[in-house]
């Protein structure tokens, strides 16, 4: 047609002030010289998003992952922790363990009639000092500062412990109830008498049985956070590697790249003195 002949002869046309093939390979050029900088770039900082021009869809994703990655760390350490701190409490519950049963102990023996009064008060002696280093045990077993053996039944509030990335991937611990038994046991802590000796034993079994739930839930309890860390290590993984897919370079196929470009970049700049130097036959 018409049109498409005076296309043809705009294009053809040979000019010194427009020099479209100039332009082209300039044009050619740039590209090139994006391309290296941008493989360059890539290949030196070993992530394949650096910026969001990059991948805007998956810098999104890659950040949401990130955050995912990092709690899951932090939720693996904050398991380990809790971990420490039940062993301290299990420490803690294996003392009040032997003291309950050395006062139990001592109160078998001073029920048996075949003591005197000065006996007892002997016995009850050792049981007063048992009692204070009860006293003393409850409120002074701490893991960072916290007291974890002088809870209150039904009062004291259990520690909430953060086991992953999200609001809900808590549980409770709970406090061992030390500052019940504190207050209790220099009341029922007597074997001055035969009679009291006898009331003494049957407190000291109620006790004793207190301290075997504990280990038992303290057990429970690390059990529990074991695997919780084992599930969170192993999601880690996962999650790491899915954010390795999106993020990390490729280095083969950005060394393609990087010498793609650089020998466009050359041919570029070789058909960029060429149509330069065409322009002499002008004269």
């Amino acid at each position: 047609s018409a049109a498409s002949d005076v296309y043809k002869r705009q294009n053809l046309m040979i000019s010194v002030l427009t020099d479209i093939s100039a332009l082209n390979a300039q044009l050619a050029n740039r590209n090139s010289v994006s391309g290296m900088n941008n493989a360059a770039e890539n290949l030196a900082s070993g992530k394949r998003l650096n910026s969001a021009r990059d991948d805007a869809a998956g810098m999104a994703v890659s950040s949401k992952m990130t955050a995912e990655v990092m709690g899951q760390r932090v939720g693996i350490s904050a398991a380990s922790d809790a971990i420490s701190m039940l062993l301290v409490q299990e420490t803690a519950v294996d003392q009040f363990s032997n003291i309950i049963s050395r006062i139990q102990e001592l109160a078998v023996q001073m029920a048996n009639g075949a003591y005197v009064a000065n006996d007892r008060a002997y016995a009850q002696l050792e049981v007063d000092e048992l009692v204070e280093q009860f006293v003393m045990v409850a409120s002074e077993t701490t893991f960072n500062g916290k007291n974890i053996t002088n809870g209150i039944s039904g009062v004291t509030p259990g520690i909430r412990i953060q086991a992953g990335a999200s609001g809900s991937e808590t549980f409770t611990v709970d406090v061992v109830p030390g500052g019940t038994l504190s207050t209790m046991l220099p009341l029922v802590s007597n074997v001055t008498t035969q009679t009291n000796a006898k009331q003494t034993l049957t407190t000291m079994v109620s006790a004793l049985a207190t301290m075997s739930e504990q280990k038992a839930m303290i057990g429970a309890s690390i059990n529990r956070l074991k695997t919780t860390i084992d599930n969170l290590s192993a999601a880690s993984i996962s999650s790491e590697m899915a954010l390795g897919r999106i993020v990390d370079t490729d280095f083969a196929l950005e060394s393609q790249k990087l010498a793609k470009q650089q020998v466009l970049n050359q041919s570029s700049n070789a058909m960029l003195v060429q149509t330069n130097n065409s322009k002499s036959a002008l004269l």
